[in-house]
C-alpha cells in the first residue's frame, strides 16, 4: 500500500551551494536540494552531526543569512524548519539564483568539452 502525504507548502528542486553554522561548531558545506516557504533539505554535509531543535544558520549565495532549526538529519543530510517563513519573492529571488548558477555551471561543461 502506497501512503501519500500531503505537504503544507510547495516544494521546488534546487541545487544551491550554503553554509550551515550550529552554534559554537565550525561552518560547515552543503547543499539545498529542496526549498519551500517552510523549509529546506540539505544534503553533502559528510560526518556532521545535527540534533533535532539544534539552531541553525543557513548562509545562502554567500550572504543571506537565514535562522532555522533542524528537524531531522542522518547520513549526510538534515532537514531544517526555517524560523520565518519564506515570502514568494524571497523564494523567486532564491529560485533565480539557482537558474543563474546552473547556468554557469553547465556553461562551464560545454566550455570543457
Amino acid at each position: 500500500m502506497t501512503v501519500y502525504r500531503i505537504r503544507s507548502s510547495k516544494r521546488f528542486a534546487v541545487r544551491l551551494p550554503v553554509k550551515l553554522k550550529a552554534g559554537r561548531s565550525k561552518v560547515r558545506e552543503g547543499l539545498m536540494i529542496e526549498l519551500s516557504s517552510e523549509g529546506a533539505r540539505i544534503s553533502c554535509l559528510g560526518d556532521a552531526s545535527y540534533d533535532v531543535g539544534d539552531s541553525v544558520n543557513l548562509t545562502i549565495d554567500g550572504h543571506r543569512e537565514i535562522p532555522a532549526t533542524i528537524r531531522w538529519a542522518h547520513d549526510g543530510l538534515a532537514g531544517v524548519k526555517l524560523d520565518r517563513a519564506l515570502h514568494l519573492s524571497e523564494i523567486e529571488t532564491l529560485r533565480q539564483v539557482n537558474r543563474e548558477a546552473n547556468n554557469q555551471l553547465h556553461d562551464q561543461i560545454r566550455a570543457y568539452g
